[in-house]
């Protein structure tokens, strides 16, 4: 017999919504930037915040050659202490942070702006006043939202000579917000909302939004945005270091959508919740979901008021054309001209007036309790006071879904301080002030509905990306300063209802964005209530939008990438020993050349590398230089492929430079389609070690565990080899310089592994892979996940052997990575130890 919930919890199953990906957001380890060689042309603009980090920060640029010019706020927005800037800097101050004021200012300027970096000031709030910096954080938001609308022209003038930037930095916690001690104010969390669609808009400008700790000493902290600034990752938009000056970036984690048989919540009939924009669209959705499962009572804000009837000309109508007409009709009985705007409000507040009853009475009709009360979000007076009054009925408040929200899409060029206010208020203003307006010890649900607009970015949509991300930095403070409280912060996909329109989902469909469908949506948010969910702060629900892509219509280009190349910057090395010496493999060494130029250009994905050879090792034995170069030469680009020389070199004090490995790499501007490869059968194989644990302990192989993954040798003989592999993984932090992209060095190593296998069993030597023909590239091996290897010989000898190597998903014959002629030369002098 099953046992009865406990008293107050709410027992259902959940999972019900294989359309709706679901993804938790965590931050991930990051190496140190690789440096970009960029000219210093042009102004670079920096803002001041107030401390010695402006200062550190100009001399530091200074010393690169930047010709700076510094940008003052007022004092009742930046309290400037006694730091002075370095002698000869130029600083302007603002009179106020007008539009109009903003433009003139940039406007100003003798030569076109070629980076702007923005300083946002460190600020905190005694507890439980989290609106005591409001008003001064959002002036500093708008004001910096403003300057990039004005500083795009001369953005993009300077960007046909040389990479031209656009940054931000704040110091909220060295984690993007995620972190807060509880008491820094969050709203400078919103700035990578700007960035991230700021990158979108601006393909040709390098856009980056940093975080730095607090703790960090000003020269430090220069030093970190200087090497942001010159980072050659043109893909990354958001990075954050802490006080131990680790790296870190905020991913999307995707969790899989399973069957939930068993969750519990302490949602039940007796509590009661508070929502804003509750009454039409997503979120009425929502709340009709609610009220099915839990049958509570709801207080619901809107906008409209609700009339006790509708206008005589619209009774009865359900037509939307004829509704027009007789709207049109009603206008012109009154002498009125029907301005197709005045019959779109007229129909549309009716069309309102009957989606919020239908609502309603829908609720009602699950035996839930629903109040309607038209207010102004932002308003918290008037709040309260209607709060007081529902609230004898309905009792006291327990939950808040804050899903209002507002939008005034345009791209940045063209948004007013009016659209800023509009979109950043509702989201923030009207948050605080509902949370000023409840008694905040009866919460014990806080449902805030955020968009991956903020996540992610998106075209047009700046103000409300800057809105949603600081709803989210508002959620990871609120949890811990409320711990008792379970909160979430939901970042949704773009539904197929709601704010979506006809012509936003072509766009969408276009880009391969799926939509949340308005049946399994609201299921997900139900989930999201359980207890065994209930540790999410912020969680994104749906697609992703759409990605940036690189320009591709400049003339052909060499990029010069420098990296300080580090053992102990690079854990996994230690399990790649010869001879007493750690080595980089080869395949780190093409992931390097991969990985590298694919960072230069958003929206292109790996595709092929060829011609990959091995010159020089680089071998961590005392001797080996500190720092190399990658050239990347562009050969050829267009709007579809791009086609480049890649070496990786360094300076040994030498005439020329030592050269080590060389590839040709091949992006496209869709991934390349994977084959399949015919599954072997597994039942009718006898392996030739069934545990193939012993080939790394018997001398065939030399690895250590972070390259372990041969499990099976299923296959064995003079014309190839087929492996079983798999590998649980290895941390970001192990990864290193090298972290898995779009290749996974790692387990492309134990790809690659099968040569030294079959020479080892055939030669009786060692060997190591020293070049391959070329490779096509599908997909990042990945962890955790078994996989097959498959080794064709093409050609061997006595000094050396060729093979074209396949490795596929052993699930589902779906190919990762294809390798033609990968070539070894056969050594008997090779010893491992």
């Amino acid at each position: 017999m099953e046992a009865s919930p406990a008293p107050g919890i709410t027992e259902y199953a959940g999972g019900a919504y294989p359309n709706v990906p679901r993804a938790t957001v965590a931050l991930r380890y990051l190496p140190e930037p690789d440096r970009l060689d960029i000219p210093a042309a042009g102004l670079t603009l920096v803002t001041n915040e107030g401390t010695a980090l402006t200062a550190a920060l100009v001399l530091a640029l200074q010393q690169r050659g930047h010709r700076v010019v510094v940008l003052s706020f007022g004092e009742d927005l930046v309290r400037k202490g006694a730091q002075s800037l370095p002698e000869g800097t130029t600083e302007l101050t603002l009179p106020d942070t007008r539009d109009e004021t903003l433009g003139q200012i940039v406007g100003q300027f003798s030569e076109p702006v070629a980076r702007f970096i923005y300083l946002h000031p460190h600020l905190r709030f005694p507890l439980g006043q989290l609106d005591l910096q409001f008003n001064r954080e959002k002036t500093l938001l708008r004001a910096v939202f403003l300057l990039a609308k004005h500083l795009k022209a001369p953005l993009h003038s300077a960007a046909h000579q040389h990479r031209t930037a656009f940054m931000t930095v704040s110091r909220l916690d060295g984690a993007l917000g995620v972190q807060n001690p509880g008491n820094v104010a969050p709203l400078g969390g919103s700035l990578p909302g700007l960035v991230k669609s700021l990158h979108l808009e601006w393909p040709g400008v390098f856009c980056r939004a940093v975080d730095l700790a607090p703790e960090l000493p000003s020269e430090q902290a220069a030093t970190l945005v200087t090497n942001e600034l010159y980072d050659a990752d043109q893909c990354l938009t958001e990075v954050a270091w802490n006080a131990a000056a680790q790296r870190h970036t905020l991913v999307a984690e995707p969790v899989p959508v399973t069957e939930m048989p068993g969750l519990h919540a302490t949602v039940n009939q007796d509590s009661v919740f508070l929502v804003t924009g509750g009454a039409r669209g997503v979120t009425a959705e929502c709340v009709r979901a609610m009220a099915t499962q839990f049958k509570c009572t709801f207080i619901l804000l809107g906008r409209s008021a609700l009339e006790t009837a509708e206008p005589e000309w619209a009774q009865g109508i359900t037509d939307a054309g004829i509704l027009k007409r007789k709207a049109m009709e009603s206008l012109q009985a009154r002498g009125e001209k029907p301005l197709p705007r005045t019959i779109q409000r007229m129909t549309g507040a009716v069309l309102a007036q009957r989606e919020i009853l239908e609502n309603l009475d829908f609720i009602r009709r699950q035996g839930a309790i629903v109040f309607y009360e038209a207010a102004d979000v932002t308003d918290a007076g008037a709040l309260r006071s209607a709060l007081d009054r529902i609230t004898v009925q309905s009792g006291k408040i327990t939950g808040i879904v804050h899903g209002a929200g507002v939008l005034a899409d345009k791209r940045i060029e063209n948004k007013t301080e009016a659209d800023f206010d509009a979109v950043f208020d509702v989201k923030i203003l009207g948050l605080l002030a509902v949370t000023q307006a409840v008694d905040i010890e009866a919460i014990r649900h806080v449902v805030l509905f955020s968009s991956v607009a903020g996540f992610y970015g998106n075209v047009g949509q700046t103000d409300y990306a800057m809105a949603n991300e600081a709803l989210n930095r508002i959620a990871h403070l609120f949890r811990k300063n409320h711990p008792a409280i379970q909160v979430v912060s939901i970042n949704w996909g773009a539904w197929d209802a709601g704010m979506v329109s006809p012509e936003l989902k072509k766009v969408f469909e276009a880009h391969g964005v799926a939509l949340v469908p308005s049946a399994e949506g609201p299921l997900a948010l139900i989930d999201q209530l359980s207890a065994e969910l209930g540790s999410q702060t912020q969680v994104i629900l749906g697609g992703t939008l759409p990605m940036a892509r690189a320009l591709t219509d400049g003339p052909l280009a060499t990029y010069r990438i420098s990296r300080r190349l580090l053992e102990t910057a690079n854990p996994f090395l230690a399990h790649h020993v010869i001879q007493g010496h750690a080595v980089l493999p080869i395949i780190h060494a093409s992931t390097w050349m991969v990985q590298s130029t694919a960072a230069l250009y958003p929206g292109f994905y790996v595709r092929k590398a060829e011609k990959v050879k091995l010159f020089k090792g680089i071998v961590f034995d005392g001797a080996q230089p500190g720092e190399y170069l990658l050239t990347i030469k562009e050969l050829e680009k267009s709007d579809t492929r791009i086609h480049v020389q890649v070496n990786i070199s360094s300076d040994a004090g030498l005439k020329l430079p030592v050269q080590h490995f060389q590839a040709f790499i091949t992006l496209g501007d869709q991934p390349a389609p994977a084959p399949l490869e015919p599954l072997p059968d597994i039942q009718h194989i006898t392996p030739v070690l069934a545990d193939a644990t012993s080939v790394y302990t018997d001398g065939t192989l030399f690895h250590g565990t972070d390259f372990q993954g041969v499990k099976q040798v299923l296959e064995l003989d003079e014309a190839g080899t087929l492996l079983l592999c798999e590998h649980p993984g290895i941390t970001p932090e192990r990864q290193g310089q090298f972290p898995v992209k779009q290749v996974n060095a790692y387990l492309t190593d134990v790809m690659y592994q099968g040569l030294l296998i079959w020479v080892r069993r055939f030669k009786d030597c060692a060997c190591l892979p020293l070049r391959t023909e070329w490779v096509d590239i599908y997909g990042p091996l990945p962890f955790s996940r078994p996989f097959y290897v498959s080794l064709r010989v093409v050609q061997s000898d006595d000094f050396a052997m060729e093979a074209d190597i396949t490795a596929f998903d052993a699930a589902t014959g779906i190919v990762y990575m294809k390798s033609h002629r990968a070539g070894v030369t056969i050594s008997r002098d090779l010893k491992w130890e």
